[in-house]
C-alpha cells in the first residue's frame, strides 16, 4: 500500500478516566482509511502496562467496564510502555500517511487528542 496524504488516521484510546492531567492511556488502537472511509489497514491494538496503583485508582465505572472487558488483565500482563506503544503506532502509521498530513479521526478525538 502506497503512502497517501489523503488517507485518514482513526485512533481510539482507552484511559483510566477522562481527566487528561491525571488519568493515563491503557490501550491504543488505530485504523487507516482512504478518503472514502474504506479501511486500508488495522494497526496493532496495544494494551499499555500500568502499575496496579494506577488501575486501583480508577473510578467504579472504569473499573467495571475495563475489568469486565478483560482490559485490566491485559494491561497488568502487558510489558508495553507508553513510549513503546507510541513508537509502534507511529511506525505503523508511517506506512500509510506522511507525517503531519492527516487529521486525527475518531469518536472521542477531542478527548484523545489531549
Amino acid at each position: 500500500m502506497a503512502i497517501n496524504e489523503e488517507n485518514l488516521i482513526w485512533i481510539d484510546l482507552e484511559m483510566t478516566g477522562l481527566d487528561t492531567i491525571n488519568d493515563v492511556i491503557i490501550e491504543i488502537a488505530t485504523v487507516v482509511t482512504d478518503k472514502d472511509l474504506n479501511a486500508l489497514a488495522e494497526g496493532p491494538v496495544l494494551a499499555i502496562h500500568q502499575p496496579d496503583s494506577i488501575l486501583e485508582g480508577m473510578d467504579d465505572w472504569n473499573q467495571n467496564q475495563h475489568g469486565s472487558s478483560g482490559l485490566v488483565k491485559r494491561v497488568q500482563e502487558s510489558r508495553i510502555s507508553e513510549q513503546q506503544a507510541e513508537q509502534t503506532t507511529l511506525d505503523f502509521l508511517k506506512q500509510y500517511v506522511p507525517a503531519a498530513t492527516s487529521p486525527m479521526c475518531g469518536n472521542t478525538i477531542c478527548q484523545d487528542r489531549r
